[in-house]
């Protein structure tokens, strides 16, 4: 068993680098994809409320939609789909908002998930890479002459570069998951914020049909 685990590592840690390099091609790759997605969906909130709150005290259900329609976002993608349930009342529109928003939030998290690992995991496979480097220079070491130290010394330092490799590759993926899954929570808390002034809307209108039946009844 011992005899093949040091042929294995007698590979060296090349692989390791070339993995590694893999890693991060992709990792940059879904950063940049997923910078372009949220600054395509970048959401003036405050601005958006309060037109959103002008349009419902208007009672104009067709200026709301209106206004949505030309809001990109999932924010906006999510109220339309509750704004279809209007007439069933705020207790059916607050499911209906449950289940839109985890649908976007499976959109918001595309791509978390890998550099979350990339950047859990892309130190422990630089580690591995220098340690079969240093397993290798020191086989080497000892089957070489003292005028053959240069080259292992070398070697050695060589596989060194492979922990380092994976820390950087790692960094930009942690920073980035962090970022994103920010912006997603962000994104969340605006969806319930803008949903709260519907529900709010919509259960005024019930309020005040109870109360205007209420007061025909006493009259």
């Amino acid at each position: 068993m011992i005899e093949r685990l040091m042929g294995m590592a007698a590979v060296g840690p090349e692989w390791v680098l070339w993995a590694l390099l893999l890693l991060s091609l992709f990792s940059v790759a879904t950063i940049v994809e997923r910078m372009i997605f949220f600054r395509r969906r970048r959401l003036p909130v405050v601005r958006l409320s309060r037109e959103l709150e002008h349009a419902l005290r208007s009672e104009d259900l067709g200026a709301v939609r209106t206004l949505l329609k030309s809001t990109p976002g999932p924010e906006a993608a999510v109220l339309l789909r509750t704004l279809d349930w209007f007439e069933d009342g705020p207790e059916s529109m607050s499911d209906v908002m449950e289940a839109a928003l985890r649908e976007q939030r499976l959109e918001l998290e595309q791509g978390s998930a890998f550099l979350g690992t990339v950047g859990n995991n892309a130190p422990f496979l630089g580690l591995l890479g220098t340690v079969l480097g240093v397993v290798k220079a020191f086989e080497e070491l000892s089957a070489s002459t003292g005028s053959a130290m240069g080259s292992v010394l070398s070697g050695i330092a060589e596989a060194l570069i492979a922990t380092g490799l994976g820390i950087a590759v790692a960094l930009p993926a942690v920073v980035a998951y962090n970022a994103f899954t920010k912006r997603a929570n962000e994104t969340e808390d605006n969806v319930r914020a803008l949903t709260s002034l519907v529900l709010a809307h919509r259960k005024s209108l019930r309020f005040g049909s109870e109360h205007a039946l209420g007061g025909a009844s006493a009259d």
